[in-house]
């Protein structure tokens, strides 16, 4: 518990309390020009997100947009973010042995991915609330910048293509490391994230601190054997910042790497560490600054819930149940269980309905899931020096998979409390 209740705490609060009141209005991603909305034809911009799947036949990406042109070939100026739905044969045009990479002709263009300027027609529809949905049609033109971030962006899409198509060589659990690894879904199957989702298991499939912590420990062997700690703290901390910048960066993501360079600072500096609820309020108030939009999206507040919920009634329920559960089992059901009291809610109000199961799931699952990136990670290093090793790698890695999934299995089947709607 939080003994002081100090600035940071009542900031983060009052700024709460601001936000859900809707007494301060979010930025919103709009686009800001003379020209009608609903009667554009064209756009140009640079994407600034990975393309997300976000259906079977959608992927969703954000457009920093410059110029539009209407249907009478009028052309505007555009200032402002928005976010557009892309047919999956586009995206998927360039991935490894997936339908639409076979039959579509792409020799003119490039993979989409963050960084990359286009130029395409669009399409514009009106929901019943009056929001205008934006598609994109058909990509014209795709170019990355002739300049040092330019190539920068284009050699991380290259690799991030690269990545997947080693993954597709290992099947399944290649989906699955993937999923993990980088967020993309395209190698997942779509009854596996349910599968997860009832046996209360989401977060394990959302980028988050427990996948930065594994990227943390493995950069931490080199603090730990550096002679000179500050240097190797320095290389702990850049090799964590290439991984969010490859993977992308999520709500739950960016919680995590703010949170992780504090830290970081503060023992680079000998900064005395701050109660964890002091951290917390720390990080929520500088990613307002930052990305206030991640205020509404739901892994954003089950990140910061889940975690508030550790802080606040980890202790007390370990306390209670060392009796009976010693050691590290009794402290992964506290923190189970803590982190379940106020995503409980959450869960009910956005998907309908709650997975008690998650709690033990999440105890049986996660080590079997750090065991099994710790070897896709070792893996990946052995086929870049010894190609020939990627047969075994998949072998060995689908044998792992087919674990996990088995057991999520077993736990999807109990019951789950969902609300009825009359």
């Amino acid at each position: 518990m939080v003994k002081n209740f100090n600035s940071i705490i009542l900031s983060s609060l009052i700024l709460i309390f601001l936000l859900t009141a809707k007494v301060i209005n979010l930025p919103e991603s709009n686009l800001i020009t003379l020209a009608v909305l609903n009667d554009l034809s064209k756009i140009e911009g640079k994407l600034i997100s990975n393309p997300v799947k976000s259906s079977d036949k959608y992927y969703s990406v954000i457009l920093q947009v410059t110029q539009c042109e209407s249907y009478r070939n009028e052309k505007f100026s555009v200032c402002g973010k928005q976010k557009f739905l892309v047919p999956a044969e586009i995206i998927e045009a360039f991935y490894p042995d997936k339908l639409f990479s076979k039959n579509k002709n792409t020799g003119h263009l490039l993979p989409l991915e963050q960084g990359i300027s286009i130029k395409a027609t669009i399409k514009t529809f009106s929901t019943e609330k009056q929001e205008t949905i934006f598609i994109i049609d058909n990509i014209i033109t795709s170019t990355y910048e002739n300049s040092i971030r330019g190539n920068i962006y284009k050699f991380r899409g290259y690799c991030r293509i690269q990545f997947k198509r080693l993954m597709k060589d290992w099947g399944r659990a290649g989906g699955f490391l993937l999923a993990l690894l980088s967020g993309s879904k395209e190698y997942l199957d779509s009854k596996i994230s349910n599968t997860f989702r009832h046996s209360g298991l989401s977060h394990i499939l959302a980028l988050s601190g427990m996948h930065l912590s594994l990227i943390s420990s493995i950069a931490g062997i080199v603090e730990n054997k550096s002679a000179l700690k500050k240097i190797g703290l320095l290389l702990k901390v850049g090799t964590i910042i290439l991984f969010v910048w490859f993977a992308g960066i999520s709500p739950s993501l960016f919680r995590a790497l703010i949170t992780c360079l504090l830290i970081s600072t503060c023992s680079f500096f000998n900064i005395p560490d701050a109660d964890n609820i002091t951290l917390l309020g720390t990080t929520f108030l500088v990613h307002m600054m930052l990305r206030p939009v991640d205020f509404y999206n739901l892994g954003f507040l089950l990140s910061y819930c889940a975690l508030l919920g550790i802080f606040i009634f980890s202790t007390f329920i370990k306390s209670k149940c060392s009796r009976f559960l010693p050691g590290y089992i009794g402290e992964s059901f506290s923190t189970s269980v803590s982190a379940n009291i106020f995503t409980a809610p959450i869960c009910l109000k956005y998907f309908g309905f709650y997975s008690p199961s998650g709690i033990i799931c999440t105890m049986v699952i996660s080590p079997l899931i750090t065991i099994f990136l710790y070897s896709g990670i070792l893996c990946m290093i052995l086929c870049f020096f010894i190609p020939n090793f990627s047969y075994l790698a998949s072998h060995l890695l689908n044998f792992c998979y087919s674990i996990i999934i088995r057991i999520v299995d077993l736990f999807s089947f109990i019951p789950v409390v969902s609300i009825v709607n009359n």
